[in-house]
């Protein structure tokens, strides 16, 4: 009964993949979704599940198979990986790919030929295969996922099945194969439900372009600017607001991010509450919209976050956010008041961010 739950969870996982790849057209989905198929098709070649099926193939001949997709898994999974972190079109990732591609198969291949025993076969693509499951997990919380979501389930399994993978030459012939097995099933289930609340997590792009503010941080002393940024946002869908104070009477066309100690979450579809201590979280939430074309970042709250956070790495978070929104040719604007700020507080950030005139 686990060998079908098994199949069936690596089956959807898989679904779930090719659903959000062909809804949103992402070139680390797009290899994820075959690495994740390859994983399903090895489900359906292990000594376990050909018994449930009732099939009776030459069981030695389906190794190299076995190992072949494995190998095969562990490449797509390393591809998915670099299209996260934006990484995939360098030359030293390309060259290692390539090494991979070369190295993988042709292990396979000599293993056939010198009709190698299962643990030979094995010894290379399962461990391979499991440090690429971890590499993949590590990516996508970094620059993905991230933490506190449902989403992350899938990320984490991946990660701990990757793991449990590794550890394949040394327990493969013990007592702790079973309860290992056992395990993989329960980091599957994550994957299962974590990709399917990833499937459908609204990261939505901008209905329209933002063109009359030109990239760059800047900083706003005029509190009129706030209300024009805001009415600019909801008209275009463009745009990511950082506020302590939720917005009153408007339903937001754009992500708002509500800094607030009261609660935590998505609270709305486009609304969700954060603590002033996750500024670190905040920066790779905010990343991942402006990957998807937003091009506009509001912060109205920096105050607040100084106050909880001390103005040293708050200053840090405004700068990380700044070289951020300016690697995506966005505009960052940061409303503050400025007798709010020691004279050195505020020369600093003067010398970091540009006045806005409208």
């Amino acid at each position: 009964m686990l060998e079908i739950l098994n199949m069936v969870m690596r089956f959807f996982t898989w679904g779930f993949a090719t659903y959000r790849w062909e809804k949103r057209n992402e070139r680390f989905m797009f290899f994820l979704s075959l690495g994740l198929w390859m994983d399903f098709l090895g489900a359906l070649v292990q000594k376990h599940m050909v018994s449930k099926l009732n099939w009776n193939p030459n069981l030695a001949s389906l190794l190299p198979l076995l190992s072949f997709m494995a190998v095969v898994e562990g490449i797509l999974m390393v591809a998915a990986s670099f299209s996260i972190r934006e990484q995939f079109d360098t030359r030293r990732n390309q060259l290692l790919l390539l090494i991979c591609a070369i190295g993988g198969p042709t292990y396979v291949l000599l293993a056939t030929l010198l009709n190698a025993s299962a643990t030979i076969f094995m010894v290379f693509p399962i461990p391979f295969t499991g440090l690429s499951l971890m590499y993949l997990g590590y990516s996508l919380i970094k620059e993905e996922v991230g933490l506190k979501t449902i989403a992350t389930l899938f990320p984490i399994g991946a990660f701990l099945l990757g793991l449990i993978n590794l550890t394949y030459p040394v327990t493969i012939k013990t007592h702790l194969a079973g309860y290992f097995y056992g395990l993989g099933a329960v980091f599957r289930a994550m994957m299962f439900i974590g990709m399917f609340k990833y499937a459908v997590w609204p990261i939505k792009p901008p209905e329209k372009l933002m063109t009359e503010l030109r990239p760059g941080a800047f900083y706003a002393d005029n509190t009129g600017v706030f209300e024009v940024l805001v009415q600019k946002m909801q008209s275009s869908g463009n745009g990511i607001l950082i506020t302590r104070n939720p917005l009153k009477g408007m339903k937001p066309r754009f992500p708002v991010f509500w800094v607030t100690r009261a609660t935590s979450g998505q609270l709305d579809e486009n609304i969700m509450a954060i603590s002033p201590t996750d500024i670190g979280i905040l920066i790779d939430l905010i990343k991942r919209y402006l990957r998807k074309g937003h091009s506009l970042v509001v912060i109205d709250c920096f105050e607040y976050l100084m106050m909880e956070n001390g103005f040293e790495n708050s200053l840090k978070f405004l700068l990380s956010l700044k070289d951020t929104t300016v690697k995506y040719d966005g505009t960052l604007i940061t409303i503050i008041e400025t007798s709010a700020y020691p004279k050195k507080h505020l020369a600093m950030l003067r010398r970091e961010l540009e006045r806005l005139e409208l």
